[in-house]
């Protein structure tokens, strides 16, 4: 089977068409067969022969994670691909209720030894320190990101990113780079439904775009076998919603991502053994517990939110930003208090925090043209770290205070250029609303590729999914 044989109505393909207009071939640009990773991912070359040359002197890798789930899905393919050929590794997750942003000389110490290869996962583009501590320490190094490439870069050995070549293979999440690179290297691991499944979990917790290179791995994903996962991931894969049948990204982050959470205090920790897991009891006990602590992280970040809603700044909120400092632990929670407070006021959002040991920490996410890295990292000489992508972004500041940080946030924002949230979408003008069933066959929907919308006698609808059912509601969302 490919995706050619895909069959879709023809008002689902008349909906692609509107959104493809330049396409000759709008079912390909919308899910394409496997795209061709090695022509668009930078310095892959020189992966393979570090790879090549790290076997001769039989030295360790040490994988570097970003500790949500596109960097701990990402972590779970280089362990299940590396130690599969054969690789001794060792890994780093750093926990975000501590550690400042970027690669910590503090944490490589006593792993990372010399002729050692460092591989980054999800992170590292911005981590110019990090990166220079590890070469003279006489490691090799290797960075595979997604972010916001903003000079000065790390003089790493290599960089995989696609940002710095464009294209397609941009929308790729973290663990989507990661993911491309090493079966691209190994093809033998292309159809491994672990590593299939890792990455689309990563790359819908991300909130990339869901069509082109992405649309091609969900695909994928739908031909995987329940009976051929490990206890853990069939446990995840339960908690989808109907994986083969019609599904949004934001049902999956809040069925299957929401439950683990960020974090070390989350279940973020032991992410890498549960999803390798084939113990059963063990792995509902733990599903069941990490279920129990985001029931818990939900009723504090509905506190959270409504605290942060009452405490926007006010002059931020006159020059288009909410912007909000919370004087408490938040857990680990500031971006996901970031998301809701975008999607309620329909601009970008920066949670500001501070750590038990003083560090001024922020989270930021946006809407529109807002690019929140380039915002951020555009003051990396007076932040201590800086980093993300357009989306969504992160500091920290050590020794620092909060009314320093909001003067210097408010005058960057004076000379930033920002871009208005895009209007919603409307796909078709039609006399009748069509079937939902015509139209299902186009999900699962998510950022960039948003659920049907049509207008019908001057009322815009927007196609919804609840328990198994598909339905036409009026609504002025985007559906993002």
């Amino acid at each position: 089977m490919t995706r050619n044989t895909l069959e879709l109505s023809s008002l689902a393909l008349e909906i692609l068409k509107k959104r493809y207009p330049d396409s000759k071939d709008p079912l390909a640009a919308w899910c394409p067969d496997r795209p061709p990773y090695a022509d668009h991912l930078p310095d892959l070359e020189i992966l393979r022969k570090e790879l090549e040359n790290l076997e001769k002197r039989d030295r360790k890798i040490v994988l570097y994670s970003h500790d949500d789930m596109d960097g701990i899905t990402g972590l779970f393919i280089g362990i299940r691909i590396l130690s599969g050929e054969g690789f001794k590794i060792s890994f780093i997750i750093p926990d975000r209720n501590t550690d400042n942003y970027g690669l910590l000389p503090a944490r490589m110490q006593n792993v990372l030894e010399k002729d050692d290869l460092l591989l980054t996962v999800d992170f590292g583009c911005s981590s110019v320190e990090g990166v220079d501590w590890a070469l003279k320490h006489g490691a090799r190094v290797v960075v595979t990101d997604h972010h916001t490439l903003n000079p000065p870069l790390p003089e790493a050995h290599g960089l995989i990113n696609p940002q710095a070549v464009g294209g397609p293979s941009t929308e790729l999440s973290g663990c989507g780079v990661l993911y491309a690179a090493l079966t691209e290297i190994y093809p033998r691991w292309q159809k491994d439904p672990d590593i299939l499944f890792a990455n689309v979990l990563g790359t819908v917790s991300d909130r990339v775009p869901i069509y082109g290179w992405n649309r091609h791995s969900l695909w994928k994903f739908e031909q995987i076998k329940r009976s051929s996962l490990p206890a853990g991931l069939r446990i995840m894969l339960d908690s989808w919603p109907i994986r083969k049948g019609s599904w949004t990204a934001a049902q999956v982050r809040q069925q299957v991502t929401s439950v683990i959470g960020k974090g070390l205090e989350a279940g973020i920790d032991e992410m890498v053994s549960f999803m390798s897991s084939d113990n059963e009891e063990y792995c509902r006990a733990r599903w069941a517990l990490m279920r129990e602590k985001c029931d818990n992280r939900v009723q504090l970040l509905n506190t959270l939110v409504s605290k942060a809603m009452m405490e926007k700044d006010p002059q931020a909120d006159a020059m288009g930003l909410t912007l909000v400092y919370l004087d408490e632990s938040i857990a680990g929670m500031g971006g996901s208090i970031a998301s809701k407070l975008c999607s309620i006021y329909g601009r970008g959002a920066i949670i500001v925090s501070k750590r038990n040991d003083g560090t001024i920490t922020g989270e930021a996410r946006s809407l529109g043209g807002w690019n929140m890295a380039e915002f951020l990292v555009g003051m990396r000489d007076f932040f201590t770290s800086a980093g993300g992508h357009a989306k969504a972004a992160g500091f920290s500041l050590e020794n620092g205070d909060w009314k320093t940080v909001r003067e210097m946030i408010l005058t960057k924002m004076t000379n930033f250029q920002v871009e208005p949230v895009p209007s919603a979408h409307i796909d078709l003008h039609l006399e009748s609303l069509p079937d939902p069933a015509d139209l299902e066959m186009l999900a699962p929907f998510g950022p960039g590729f948003p659920p049907p919308a049509v207008i019908v006698s001057n009322k815009r609808y927007l196609l919804q999914f609840g328990r198994g059912t598909s339905f036409w509601a009026i609504s002025d969302e985007t559906g993002d």
